[in-house]
């Protein structure tokens, strides 16, 4: 910023030494001959410095206002002022034949002064509105005067209503007065330039504060002083050459005071920006830079113009713009650092779990062993048949290795009936209804441990709400004679189970590789079972009613 401040001072000084030297050269050769060819190239010099540095402002305004209707309405300005610059030239240095065509030229200076002012009430109405903003329609009116004083003027030789030739149109430069309309056009240049020179103090006022932008202020004072001096006759100079100075004064004094956007040190705001941002061209050449934009190889360039680069702490993007690409970084550290904390978070929370879970497992084996005495009469008593069957092959796969595998897939299913059975009487200790979900692990477990066997399972369970420990022992125990009865022949069993209203309901349909009779051993007490026969289908039917099971 300290550098676009050196180099606005720079153009500014540059530019006043420009006006300067031209208005000195207005007065160096002023006693050579009016035909001197040194006399005409210094004039031609003088003008040409000042439409010049006309043309150059035109030129800025293109490139550097931002708001739409802002820009058309300077643009328009800074024609007609140069529009004026050349009719004056023509006028007063370049015309020889000076009637009717430099009494014209002449009426012409009335299109910039009548129209610049109007279109400065404009720009002050869009000074600080947004960019679709569009003026009051009652504002278009204010042509309609404008253009009936401009034909006024232009059709002077017919009334002599603005200026008057008493002694006829030749001597028009020199013998001349003024009509009474004149009064209404210089009233309308006045009145309109007063109101353009306070909007602009108006508009200047700092936002959230009472203080003015010095810089509108300053050159607004100062035009004024200017215009009521030339008009009491004080000053004498070049009108043209004054006047366009100063209405381009104030329109660049609001958009060097910031009131008219611009793209003014957009460079240098890119520089110091904090985004770490690049702009490349078509081949990857860097134009523009912030200070903290890391180096990037050409290769990563053009990865990330088809997708985001991850450069470990920061996410790389491109985008296409005209001429070649932007490219910015993403700083993302403080996510990787938050990522690295919550997984250095997860492992501590992971390490208690697993202790808390090896406490509680500790503790369930103590109390286990605790109730083991207590419980183990029970236990014994009512799965001894399955611990006996299971000793039974167990010895039997040692005696016939070949064997071994289908005699120990038995032992998994029985293994996993007495690991239920026994987990039933455990919640049977502690309360005498329990959820009728045990049921279906029960039936879940020793489902999967028979397709250990070679058998094809499959459970469908719909069991919500409460049932009684003694009515899921019963059904479960079924579910094991079962089982136990068919386990050499089973290929398929299909289980159904439901509960509603403290009743359950079980189906058992087993395929079997042969027919079998219907086992009498399947009856239970504490409900109603039916069984059948279809083909080698065993299909056994229970309900066990609430109440009537017996331990």
């Amino acid at each position: 910023m300290h550098l676009s401040r050196k180099r606005s001072l720079f153009y500014v000084l540059l530019v006043a030494a420009l006006l300067l030297f031209a208005y000195c050269l207005r007065f160096a050769f002023h006693p050579m001959t009016q035909d001197s060819l040194l006399a005409i190239s210094m004039m031609t010099l003088r003008w040409a410095i000042q439409v010049t540095l006309t043309v150059l402002w035109i030129a800025s305004i293109q490139r550097r206002i931002l708001h739409t209707s802002i820009r058309r309405m300077l643009l328009f300005v800074g024609v007609l002022l140069l529009g004026w610059q050349i009719v004056r030239i023509v006028k007063y240095d370049y015309v020889i034949i000076t009637e009717p065509i430099g009494r014209y030229c002449w009426y012409a200076f009335y299109i910039a002064m009548i129209l610049v002012p109007l279109i400065g009430v404009f720009v002050v109405d869009h000074i600080g509105k947004p960019e679709n903003y569009r003026s009051p329609a009652w504002m278009k009116y204010l042509f309609i005067p404008a253009l009936f004083l401009l034909a006024v003027v232009f059709t002077n030789d017919l009334h002599q209503l603005v200026f008057t030739f008493h002694n006829g149109f030749e001597l028009y430069n020199s013998d001349y007065g003024y009509g009474f309309m004149y009064i209404p056009v210089m009233a309308w240049f006045f009145v309109l330039t007063l109101f353009f020179a306070i909007g602009l103090m108006v508009k200047s006022r700092v936002p959230g504060s009472k203080s003015f932008q010095r810089l509108p202020l300053i050159i607004a004072i100062f035009g004024i002083c200017f215009w009521g001096g030339y008009s009491a006759g004080f000053i004498t100079g070049d009108l043209t050459a004054i006047d366009s100075l100063i209405i381009i004064m104030l329109l660049e004094s609001a958009i060097q005071s910031g009131m008219i956007p611009s793209n003014m040190n957009y460079k240098e705001l890119f520089a110091q920006s904090t985004i770490a941002a690049q702009i490349v061209d078509g081949q990857q050449k860097i134009h523009y830079a912030s200070a903290n934009a890391a180096p990037l190889d050409q290769a990563v360039i053009e990865k990330a113009k088809h997708d985001a680069v991850d450069l470990g702490n920061a996410i790389l993007h491109a985008q296409t713009i005209h001429g070649g690409h932007v490219l910015w970084q993403d700083d993302v550290k403080a996510i990787n650092d938050l990522a690295e904390h919550l997984r250095e978070a997860n492992e501590m929370l992971g390490e208690r779990y697993d202790l808390m879970k090896a406490e509680v497992e500790l503790k369930e084996r103590r109390l286990q062993a605790e109730e083991k005495s207590r419980l183990y009469d029970r236990v014994a008593q009512e799965i001894a048949p399955q611990l006996s069957k299971a000793d039974e092959l167990l010895q039997k796969s040692r005696k016939h290795p070949e064997q071994a595998h289908a005699l120990l897939s038995q032992v998994c299913v029985i293994s996993s009936y007495i690991k239920r059975r026994a987990n039933l009487i455990l919640l049977g200790e502690e309360k005498a209804e329990i959820s009728t979900r045990e049921l279906e692990l029960c039936l879940r477990e020793s489902l999967d441990n028979l397709r250990l066997c070679g058998v094809i399972t499959y459970l469908d369970c719909r069991c919500d709400g409460q049932a009684a420990v003694k009515q899921i022992i019963e059904a479960y125990d079924l579910f094991e004679n079962v089982t136990e009865e068919l386990l050499g022949q089973l290929s398929a069993m299909m289980v159904t189970i439901e509960s509603e209203e403290g009743m359950i309901r079980l189906r058992i349909q087993a395929g079997c590789s042969e027919a079998v009779a219907v086992y009498p051993s399947f009856m239970i007490s504490g409900g109603t079972v039916r069984c059948e026969m279809q083909d080698e289908d065993l299909i056994i039917e229970a309900v066990f009613e609430q109440g009537g099971a017996q331990g």
